[in-house]
């Protein structure tokens, strides 16, 4: 049985572990064997306590009978018939000897073979009875009395058997059982093999085809071979096998639609970047004209107005003046808006380089040029004092001149002017603050607050080109932070806006500054 053999080689225990067909089929013969071992003991030992039981019914019937057969010699002192009776036994197979006593002990007839040393031998004893019929058997006794109490033995025989054929007997009984058991375990193993076989078929190859499924073949099917749990079990396989194959093929075609919704992504992802190409191309040629093509003409216009005031003032009358001066006003507003322009393009443009920066420094610089232009001003400031961020200090210089400059011009006539700077925590971020007690404006109208030349203002009250704002907003989204404003109207305005404080809070803000 070479199948069976080779699951005893090497790396059986290993087999155990991983094969469920060994397992079962060890399983089964470890059954089978201790069934076997169970059934052969019993054989054995049924076998052997019969075959001793049947020696020792023999050998006392044998005894009793040669007792019976010469009591009455023994009690005539007959010798013949004694020895007459002794060579019935002896002629009995396996008898080795025969000996008869008398009532004192005495040997009155022996007859015996010759005895072997390799040879076991039984002795069986049995006292010859007195008289069994005392009225019948007193008449049969002719010339002597009886004596004694009748029912007294009066002797003894001693019947010695040789056991070797007996012993041959039993060990041909036992190896027959045991060939038997050995036949019957040879049967039951190798129908153990089968059984465990045919059990871990259909398992094997379910195997088979889940690692084949594992490797992409989805056209593998586990053959159904019965109709117990095990083919249940098959058919249930072939159904998920079918149900991935159909959900393959719709990801292969989803897959298909997003590949081609891909595409042609990206090709309008590529006209985007076209025509935002062209945009900032026209953008450029626009601020180059704003900064050249454009301010020649105002810079001729002013000295136009001013060679009217100097060399024809005096021949225009007062509404004259106020034309020219109005002329003037007008062409300076114009500069400032392509300035504002101008600004708010480089701020999108320029290369940022960010450092630690003393944000309370700056405020204050910021705050000693304000009271420098206008020094006839009585503004308190309030800054405090060691607020540290990291940012670009040109861009940043740039986003306080326009909320201070904001807050400055909007506390313009009042006695009691005060702007103040400072952090705060606020849903658990860093704040900076920029708060005047200024003109403050309706919060409804939020909205335009960071759009180009949207004003909330009217221009002869406070002037301005409605783009601050909008360059501060640039540059705070460029750090990587975030502005608003809260404000009431005749109260005052609150600037709050978050900065980095070190490289790796600014990072998000480098990577879109990137130009």
């Amino acid at each position: 049985m070479p199948p069976i053999i080779k699951y005893f080689g090497s790396g059986f225990t290993e087999k155990l572990k991983t094969s469920f067909r060994v397992r079962l089929f060890a399983g089964i013969t470890a059954l089978i064997l201790i069934v076997s071992s169970g059934f052969a003991f019993l054989l054995f030992y049924q076998q052997y306590q019969t075959q001793l039981d049947k020696r020792k019914t023999e050998g006392s019937l044998m005894a009793k009978l040669l007792a019976r057969d010469v009591r009455l010699a023994v009690f005539s002192g007959n010798r013949d018939e004694i020895l007459q009776s002794a060579r019935g036994i002896m002629s009995l197979p396996d008898v080795q000897s025969v000996e008869i006593f008398n009532r004192e002990g005495l040997l009155i007839g022996r007859l015996a073979n010759p005895y072997r040393q390799d040879i076991s031998y039984s002795v069986f004893s049995e006292l010859i009875p007195g008289l069994l019929n005392r009225q019948l058997e007193e008449h049969l006794i002719v010339g002597r009395h009886w004596g004694g109490d009748p029912e007294a033995a009066i002797g003894s025989v001693k019947v010695t058997v040789d056991e070797s054929r007996a012993e041959a007997r039993l060990n041909k009984t036992i190896f027959m059982a045991l060939l038997a058991t050995m036949l019957f375990l040879a049967f039951g193993i190798l129908a153990a093999f089968k059984l465990a076989k045919s059990m871990s078929r259909p398992i094997a190859q379910l195997s088979a085809c889940a690692t084949a499924l594992k490797n992409g073949d989805d056209s593998v099917r586990a053959s159904i071979e019965t109709s117990d749990e095990l083919g249940d079990l098959a058919q249930s396989f072939n159904s998920m096998i079918e149900a991935i194959r159909m959900r393959t093929k719709d990801l292969e075609e989803a897959l298909e639609e997003l590949y081609q919704l891909n595409v042609a992504l990206e090709d309008k992802v590529q006209k985007r970047t076209d025509q935002l190409e062209g945009a900032n191309r026209e953008l450029e040629s626009f601020n180059y004209s704003a900064s050249h093509d454009l301010r020649a003409p105002l810079t001729r216009l002013a000295g136009f107005c001013d060679a009217l005031r100097e060399e024809y003032a005096e021949k225009l009358d007062a509404q004259g003046i106020h034309y020219i001066d109005r002329i003037s006003a007008t062409g300076e507003q114009m500069s400032r808006v392509l300035a504002a322009l101008l600004t708010l393009y480089q701020v999108q443009q320029r290369e940022m380089t960010p450092r630690s920066l003393d944000l309370s420094e700056l405020v204050s610089a910021v705050a000693a040029s304000l009271r420098q232009r206008e020094p006839e001003r009585d503004v308190s400031f309030i800054i405090q004092e060691s607020v540290m961020i990291y940012g670009d200090m040109k861009l940043i210089w740039l986003a306080l001149e326009n909320l201070l400059g904001n807050a400055w011009k909007f506390t313009k006539g009042r006695s009691d002017a005060r702007i103040e700077f400072g952090k705060m925590e606020k849903n658990g971020d860093t704040v900076c603050y920029i708060r005047d007690n200024g003109a403050g404006f309706d919060m409804a109208y939020y909205e335009k607050l960071f759009q180009p030349f949207q004003r909330l203002h009217n221009n002869d009250e406070f002037q301005g080109t409605g783009v601050g704002l909008a360059i501060v907003q640039r540059i705070i989204s460029r750090h990587g932070g975030r502005i608003w404003l809260e404000s009431s109207e005749g109260v005052g305005t609150t600037c709050y806006l978050t900065l980095p404080k070190g490289p790796e809070e600014h990072g998000a803000g480098l990577k879109g500054a990137g130009r």
